[in-house]
């Protein structure tokens, strides 16, 4: 695949498992990616969770995205790297609307918005799933 393809793919399969550690435990949960264009590869979370510290503490982070009817996955690693930039928790916001009563109530600076960096994907199926991995640079 190549880097539009990738981003094709997160765009029409947005939920993902975000891995990251707590301590010397892993930790994993689904979350569902912002955007994943020009602005790069953006999620977002609250100030207030777990993950949010977690991410803060180690930023290394491992994405999936899959498509179970096509039995492909899109996985990346990462370094998750949060912006204070407001126009693009803005963005989300307009984009999730089910996020505005929250963000209305603690604000934009209760909301975490992460961009990834040094991004490295690899695409799997069924077919290539004893074949060496092929990493894209995002």
């Amino acid at each position: 695949m190549t880097r539009d393809e990738i981003l094709q793919f997160i765009n029409e399969n947005p939920i993902f498992a975000l891995g990251t550690i707590d301590g010397d435990r892993p930790r994993v949960r689904y979350m569902m990616v912002s955007f994943a264009d020009d602005r790069g590869v953006v999620f977002c979370t609250g100030k207030t969770k777990e993950v949010y510290l977690q991410l803060c503490n180690v930023p290394a982070v491992e994405m999936c995205f899959a498509d179970a009817d096509r039995q492909r996955q899109v996985r990346i690693e990462a370094t998750a790297e949060e912006t204070d930039d407001l126009d693009l928790k803005k963005a989300i916001v307009e984009k999730f609307d089910f996020l505005r009563p929250w963000v209305d109530e603690v604000g934009y600076e209760g909301m975490a918005a992460f961009r990834l960096a040094d991004a490295r994907a690899c695409a799997w199926t069924m077919e290539t799933n004893h074949e060496a991995k092929e990493h894209i640079d995002l």
